[in-house]
């Protein structure tokens, strides 16, 4: 690349690189939260760090797009070590994800969820612009092969993108759905009060079927409790599941409701008159 040629490049880059940071502050922090219905009570945060699916979905792939601007547009903005690079691309994001937690504890509801997965994912993001924009100069430039001092961040880059990627190929697929009701019944049908009945998919899953010929599928692991309400001449009532050990009562301080168990399926179902 000719003398002549760099000025002009770190001139557009740096007028570009303004603009991305804009792009980025609006992504990251509009809407604001004036005027905002609240979700919750004080910030939130999630500190548990999850598998990476950079197929998983467009929040996981914005996360990673949103940064690679800044990883490709940086070195060519400054003259930094790479050392210093790497260090940005991780500030940057640590820097949006506190912004968020501090806003959300000033105005006492989460706002945003300060996210260990998203910095992750914003760093990947930040890392593979740097190697796109040190593979691009590798090629112009052809520079001699740097110290190995200066390797063992750009080794620690590799690994992280790299396991990201290799986290992604290796990704169980997604367990089937199954919603029993429209299946056969895996085993026997158990009848229930008030005309209604269930039954287990193969899965585990249960169909709750109404006297009124309504339905609903629940998953193997879905929540206790109540699940449809159906009228009869006699009343209106509610079928719901519980598990082992729970005790069901016909609303405060009524008699104890009778559960039922359902072949084929760990959880128990109950039929009561409201």
């Amino acid at each position: 690349m000719t003398d002549q040629r760099a000025p002009a490049l770190r001139r557009a880059a740096t007028v570009a690189f303004v603009l991305y940071l804009v792009v980025l502050a609006g992504a990251a922090f509009l809407p604001l939260p004036i005027g905002q219905m609240e979700r919750g009570t004080g910030p939130a945060y999630d500190l548990a760090l999850r598998r990476p699916d950079l197929l998983g979905g467009w929040e996981t792939q914005r996360n990673v797009l949103m940064t690679i601007p800044f990883g490709l547009l940086l070195p060519l903005v400054v003259r930094w070590r790479y050392e210093a690079l790497v260090l940005a691309c991780v500030a940057v994001t640590l820097l949006i994800e506190t912004v968020q937690l501090v806003v959300s504890a000033a105005v006492g509801w989460a706002w945003r969820a300060f996210d260990v997965n998203d910095l992750l994912l914003n760093t990947v993001g930040g890392l593979l612009g740097l190697a796109l924009t040190a593979l691009v100069l590798a090629v112009v430039r052809r520079p001699a092969l740097p110290p190995v001092r200066r390797l063992v961040p750009a080794g620690a880059a590799v690994a992280l993108v790299a396991w990201a990627v290799l986290a992604t190929v290796t990704t169980p697929p997604p367990r089937e759905v199954v919603y029993a009701c429209d299946e056969p019944p895996a085993g026997a049908v158990t009848s229930l009060p008030g005309g209604a009945s269930a039954y287990a998919g193969r899965d585990g899953s249960l169909c709750l079927r109404a006297a009124g010929g309504g339905t609903a599928s629940l998953p193997a692991d879905g929540v206790a409790g109540p699940a449809m309400t159906y009228e009869r001449s006699d009343g209106t009532w509610e079928l719901g599941t519980a598990q082992r050990g729970d005790v069901v009562t016909a609303g405060r301080g009524g008699e104890v409701v009778e559960l039922h168990a359902v072949d084929g399926s760990g959880a128990l179902v109950w039929s009561v008159r409201r």
